[in-house]
This record gives C-alpha cells, sequence and structure tokens, in this order.
C-alpha cells in the first residue's frame, strides 16, 4: 500500500529536542513492519507549528496531494499530532476520507472499526480538554511573572530596547538600546518638530539607510514607524493584560479565509492591568504631542482626498494574484489630458507604503472592465435563487470551521 506520514511538534524547543525524529522513527518503523510503500517526497513534517491551527505548511502539502491521490493512507503517531482541536480532526479526517485517503493512528490499536472510530473520538476530545489546561496554566503563569516582573513579552519586539534573559539567579533585565534609543528620539523629532508625514519618515530612515529592529528587512515600514509613535512605552510605563482574546462580534474580510481562525481583542477592566517599567526614551509631554499631531496629520490627510469610490465596483475587494496584496482603487489621465481611466492597482506598486524593497511587476487591471465581468456574474447568479442558498449553505459551513467539505464542492 502507497502511505504518507505526518509528523508534528509544537514549539522549537520540542524540535531542538528531537522529539520530530523520535516521531518519525516510529512510523518509518510501522511502515518497515507493514511492507508499505512511501516515497521521501510523501514525509510531511511540520516543526514547531501549533496543533490549534490548519494553516501549516506540511498540512497543506498532505492536503493536496492526498486530493490528488498520490497515495491511499496516511500514517500518523495519534490524533493530536492531526489537530488539537476536535473539530479540526473531524474536518481533516471527513477531508481524507471523501479523497480516498485512510488514515492510521499508531496510537489507537482497534483501527477504523467502531471502536477504533470511538477511542479516536475521545483521544480529539482529550487532547483538546489537555490543549486549554495548558493554555490556562501558561496565561496564570506569565500572568504571576508579570507582575514580579520577570515576564517582559513586549522586550522582545520594542524597537529601542536591548533584553536581557535571566541567567545566573538575576532578574530578566530591560535596557536602552544606544543607537536604536537615537533612532526614536529623532522619529518623535521628525513628527513634532518638522511635522513629516509616516510616509515621509519612512523615506527619510530609508535614505539614510538606519537598519530595522531585525535588520532582516531591507527597507522599513509605514506600520512599523506607527506603531513606534503610538506605543506608550517609550514614556517608561505601560500596562500588561489590557486586552484578552475573543471571537469577532460582527463580520469582517478576515473571515473570508477558508483555513485561518482569527480572533479580535478585547479591553480588560483597569483593576486587571498590570503595570510595566522601562527606561524613559521621551517624556510624556512629547508623547502626548505627538499623538495631537498624529491626529492633525490623519485629519488633513482625509481632507486632501477626494473619494471617487462609487466610480468603482469592488474596491478593497481585489487582490493581487502575483503578491497578494490588496489592490487599490486609482486613477490615471491620458497622453492628451482628455480622458481619466480608472484601474485597479496593487498594493505593492508603491514599495514604501508595502514595506518592500522592489516594486510588483503586475500590471494594473481596468476598472470599467473588470467591474463589468463581476456584475455580470453576479446579475446571473441573483436570477438562480437555489446556487445563492447552496452557497449561503457552504458559506455557513466555512464559519463553523468546515473548511474541508467547502473547498471539496
Amino acid at each position: 500500500m502507497q502511505v504518507a506520514l505526518y509528523a508534528r511538534v509544537s514549539t522549537s524547543q520540542q524540535e531542538t529536542m528531537d522529539t520530530i525524529e523520535s516521531q518519525l522513527a516510529t512510523l518509518q518503523a510501522y511502515v518497515a513492519s507493514h511492507e508499505h510503500t512511501l516515497f521521501p517526497e510523501h514525509i510531511f513534517l511540520d516543526n514547531g507549528v501549533s496543533g490549534s491551527r490548519l494553516d501549516r505548511p506540511a498540512l497543506d502539502r498532505l492536503r493536496d496531494q492526498a486530493r490528488l491521490g498520490e497515495f491511499e493512507a496516511v500514517i500518523i503517531l495519534a490524533p493530536d499530532r492531526l489537530a488539537r482541536s476536535y473539530p479540526h480532526q473531524w474536518v481533516l479526517l471527513e477531508e481524507l476520507k471523501k479523497a480516498g485517503c485512510g488514515v492510521i493512528f499508531l496510537a489507537n490499536p482497534f483501527g477504523d472499526s467502531p471502536h477504533g472510530q470511538l477511542l479516536a473520538q475521545m483521544q480529539g476530545m482529550i487532547a483538546e480538554y489537555e490543549r486549554s489546561q495548558i493554555t490556562e496554566r501558561t496565561r496564570r503563569g506569565r500572568l504571576h511573572k508579570a507582575r514580579k516582573a520577570e515576564f517582559m513579552p513586549w522586550a522582545y519586539r520594542i524597537y529601542g530596547y536591548r533584553y536581557t534573559p535571566k541567567q545566573a539567579g538575576m532578574p530578566p533585565r530591560v535596557a536602552l538600546h544606544p543607537e536604536q534609543a537615537d533612532v526614536v528620539r529623532e522619529i518623535f523629532g521628525w513628527l513634532l518638530h518638522e511635522q513629516l508625514t509616516t510616509r515621509q519618515i519612512v523615506k527619510r530612515l530609508n535614505a539614510q539607510h538606519i537598519p530595522t529592529r531585525t535588520g532582516q528587512n531591507q527597507v522599513w515600514h509605514a506600520a512599523s514607524v506607527r506603531s513606534i509613535l503610538t506605543n506608550v512605552i517609550y514614556t517608561g510605563h505601560s500596562y500588561y493584560n489590557k486586552t484578552k482574546t475573543d471571537v469577532p462580534r460582527q463580520e469582517t474580510r478576515r473571515q473570508f479565509s477558508a483555513r485561518k481562525a482569527h480572533y479580535a481583542r478585547e479591553g480588560r477592566p483597569p483593576e486587571e492591568w498590570v503595570p510595566i517599567t522601562a527606561p524613559a526614551i521621551i517624556s510624556a509631554p512629547i508623547f502626548a504631542k505627538a499623538q495631537e499631531q498624529l491626529q492633525r496629520n490623519q485629519e488633513k490627510a482625509r481632507r486632501a482626498y477626494q473619494p471617487a469610490s462609487q466610480r468603482y465596483l469592488l474596491r478593497t475587494l481585489v487582490r493581487c494574484g502575483h503578491c497578494q496584496l490588496h489592490r487599490q482603487a486609482t486613477r490615471q489621465r491620458s497622453v492628451c489630458k482628455r480622458y481619466t481611466y480608472l484601474y485597479y492597482q496593487c498594493a505593492g506598486k508603491d514599495p514604501v507604503t508595502a514595506g518592500r524593497p522592489q516594486r510588483c511587476p503586475a500590471r494594473l487591471v481596468r476598472a470599467d472592465r473588470l467591474d463589468a465581468l463581476v456584475w455580470t456574474l453576479v446579475r446571473a447568479l441573483l436570477q438562480q435563487p437555489q446556487a445563492i442558498l447552496q452557497e449561503y449553505a457552504l458559506w455557513q459551513q466555512v464559519q463553523q470551521g468546515q473548511q474541508g467539505q467547502f473547498q471539496d464542492q
């Protein structure tokens, strides 16, 4: 029998402890003992990827190849390696079953019998319960350490600070990064004294070849500069545990993604906040003035923008097929200045806005032609009530996490 193997570990620490290798060795021993056929390209490994999410690189390749019928079964150590959430397990098992691909769990001695299916469901529910317990214990432990100033999640990713982990009995410490702290002061100075916009600040940083926080990105991004200008930690005081994860209360465009679970952030009451202190880079009055200047810049940009959205049917709905960024509504005048043409332009055409070193090579799309094509399809769909009901039923399955059935249909 032609088979495939799938193994997964959740953290990079497990990856370094050879947990993924031990899983792979157990799976390969099973294949050898049962004389199954296994090709190297049918070994799928997800290193350091959480089992609570479905968008895993190796799992995506496994699902795609299973639909093509490249193997008859996939062998996995236990149900929790496939997914930590029981609904996700059910979605994946149903999808593989429809593709004609069996699933063999080595931790299930009853196989695909009714007893085996019952045991797999119980293991899935136990794995989900265990994950919830781990999440809650981790949250309480981090909160306890944060109150003792021993947990500083913000220090890993804030530009201008250097984090020293706990070592030799000394608690973790946060110190200023001299070069980056000077850059932070310059950014606030450019905003207040020269009244530069965020975009202009990005251009100046790139022109001066100032490295980013990690040094991996060649250019600065406008969102990174704005996060610096709006982060109150630079005044020396902030709070931890201000928000919590919650389900979005209203539908957003993000929910159209079939394989990702997106969550909203909901504020906590002030009595649950944990104070955070750090070496101050700027004063509180300067930070307050910076927020006022940002607000004035935003109002000025809004007044300068002349909206023509009523002329674009698909504004904010079109994505670039080359780099997957949103396409923006734009217009261009003809050479003779007598005609105006409307286009959908990839945001990657502007490297400063997209935070990329090069422009997107994708061509502009005529808005009138694309709008007419989509509107024709929509009108044809409106004339078929049964098709609308079917699409709505599929959309409900996506909202409930049944992405596999949605993709098959």
